[in-house]
């Protein structure tokens, strides 16, 4: 099967399980698939911010940027990868708030290549969210770099990677304007118009054999975001730790 071929089936994987930003979790260590390799997966992804201020809908401004940057919570991760050969692999995944496509190259090196260090690069769609209670629906687009270090064991048993990611995204969105508090009736619609800028690290653990893994990813970072709702400018900024875990199988 060649390259393309491969490619088409994981195109279909991530657009196909569309049906909740943009610091979807790898899940892939630092060295890079073999030429027409492929690894796929299904799992989850979590955001938890860590003591976020109160919002509600007296902070409709600060609330529709929450939404839009950092979006707490969990959803289900499914992702592919290819290598490409030259020490080069692509992938694409899902977490039901995002999609994300990248590009990265494998420097290994060490005894039998048992050390590797990456670097990648990322592009994400956020897929619009709706938040009923305030309203509002932001979605937009960004990318991402991750710089990652790992060490994989003889015969690939288990390896472990980490490193630092950096990030950011274009806000895009509206606000539904009620004609009053009391009254559901929309009379009209608000733009949504901002920016979310991210800064963190993460580490990964991926244990299996030949065809089976299981991989585990915990990432910290800090976000900050700042956006015109309206003519209302908010802004918001949190550190979030970000848990994720799935079943791989290379082929």
């Amino acid at each position: 099967m060649t390259a393309t071929s491969r490619l088409f089936p994981l195109a279909l994987l991530g657009l196909g399980a569309t049906a909740c930003g943009g610091a979807a979790p790898l899940m892939h260590t630092a060295h890079a698939l073999q030429e027409d390799e492929v690894t796929v997966g299904a799992g989850f992804s979590g955001s938890i911010n860590v003591a976020p201020p109160e919002l509600g809908p007296e902070n409709v401004a600060e609330a529709a940027v929450e939404e839009g940057a950092v979006s707490p919570g969990f959803a289900p991760w499914v992702g592919g990868r290819l290598g490409l050969g030259g020490e080069y692999d692509a992938g694409l995944l899902y977490t039901a708030r995002s999609i994300r496509a990248d590009l990265r190259r494998s420097f290994p090196f060490g005894e039998e290549d048992s050390l590797a260090f990456s670097v990648g690069l990322g592009a994400s769609g956020l897929l619009p969210k709706r938040r009923d209670d305030l309203g509002v629906r932001v979605g937009g687009f960004g990318g991402d770099i991750p710089l990652l270090f790992g060490y994989r064991s003889d015969a690939d048993i288990y390896s472990f990677y980490l490193g630092p990611r950096v990030g950011m995204e274009y806000l895009n969105g509206q606000r539904d304007l009620p004609q009053d508090p009391l009254d559901p009736t929309i009379v009209g619609v608000e733009s949504i118009r901002g920016w979310h800028a991210q800064a963190g690290g993460l580490f990964g653990l991926r244990i299996g054999f030949r065809y089976l893994y299981a991989a585990l990813e915990l990432a910290g970072d800090m976000h900050w975001a700042q956006a015109t709702v309206g003519d209302v400018d908010a802004s918001f900024s949190v550190f979030a730790i970000r848990p994720a875990g799935a079943l791989l199988g290379r082929f």
